[in-house]
């Protein structure tokens, strides 16, 4: 009879096939059960300490953008300025001199040309609030994970948050011996140097040192006039930074961290040019005999700007009158 219906046949080995396969991972798992040796699949969990304790980035219920040390090392991040490339809506800029260099997060941010002013995106490093932006933009050496959270933070982290905060944690200390240097170079001068060491004084203390020297010519050619301004260059950068970490565990449930880190700069930063020639520009131009006076040309490469007074980041982060 069943070759009369050769339709049912087939049907009936399909069926079968189907429910053989679908029983199989079942088998499967239950055997791996029966051996222990059962695997659990789950997203990759990051600790944060973005509410000031530590806890799973899935089980915290605020916007966070966490970066850990894998990735700020692949991607070259050592300074805030740095992580525009990588956390979306975060936006760092400086008007006059990196002594005003401010952050902004989704559009929101201090916006002013005062150093005396406070950011309201919150830089913490180390679990210590900056009070002023610039002391955070620098090289901040090594890296454990960096946290932006995005939105008003005053209910945790205090005053100047509303817009959010850039928590900053460096690594700690360890108990095994290493030692790091790095050297880079690029144009216009550009040389860099950093190094750190690391190591135990007994079992339940440790050490960690780093320090960094950079610098670079200026890219940006200044009309001084008659001064009092001297240099020609605007954009040099030329800091060092330093920090040194104390790990101290007595016991299983007391530990003591103790932190300390300086910077210096001296660079000339910061100038505004016109890129784009309008018509407007060509009427001044030609009303000034062909002299470009509107603004150097076309070319974005081809900028020069005007600049007679010192506007200057001095060590102790104040602007040179």
């Amino acid at each position: 009879m069943a070759s009369g219906h050769p339709q049912r046949s087939i049907l009936a080995t399909a069926v079968f096939a189907a429910i053989v396969t679908m029983s199989l991972p079942a088998l499967a798992q239950e055997q791996g059960a029966g051996s222990g040796q059962e695997e659990t699949r789950t997203l990759a969990t990051l600790t944060v300490t973005a509410q000031k304790r530590e806890e799973a980035l899935q089980d915290v219920p605020i916007s966070v953008t966490a970066l850990d040390e894998q990735l700020l090392r692949d991607t070259g991040v050592s300074d805030i300025k740095d992580m525009q490339i990588l956390v979306p809506g975060l936006t760092v800029t400086s008007t006059q001199n990196e002594a005003i260099t401010t952050a902004r997060i989704r559009g929101i941010g201090t916006v002013g040309d005062n150093v005396g002013l406070e950011s309201s995106v919150g830089v913490v490093i180390d679990g210590v609030y900056r009070p002023r932006n610039s002391v955070g933009f620098g090289d901040l050496g090594q890296l454990e994970r960096i946290e932006v959270l995005k939105g008003p933070q005053g209910t945790v982290f205090g005053k100047n948050t509303s817009a959010g905060v850039i928590n900053v944690v460096t690594r700690r200390p360890s108990y095994t011996q290493s030692a790091e240097a790095e050297v880079t170079a690029g144009n216009y001068g550009a040389l860099g140097v950093s190094g750190s060491y690391n190591d135990a004084f007994s079992d339940s203390a440790a050490f960690s040192v780093y320090a960094a020297k950079r610098k670079r010519d200026g890219w940006m050619d200044v009309e001084t006039g008659n001064g009092p301004r001297t240099e020609d260059k605007d954009y040099d950068q030329n800091f060092h930074t330093l920090r040194g970490k104390l790990l101290f565990e007595p016991s299983d449930n007391l530990e003591i961290l103790l932190s300390a880190d300086y910077t210096s700069r001296e660079e000339n930063c910061c100038t505004a040019v016109q890129t784009t020639v309008g018509a407007t520009a060509a009427i001044l131009n030609a009303l000034a005999g062909g002299q470009a006076v509107a603004a150097p040309g076309d070319d974005p490469f081809d900028m020069e700007v005007f600049l007679d007074f010192i506007r200057q980041v001095s060590p102790d982060d104040s602007v040179r009158p």
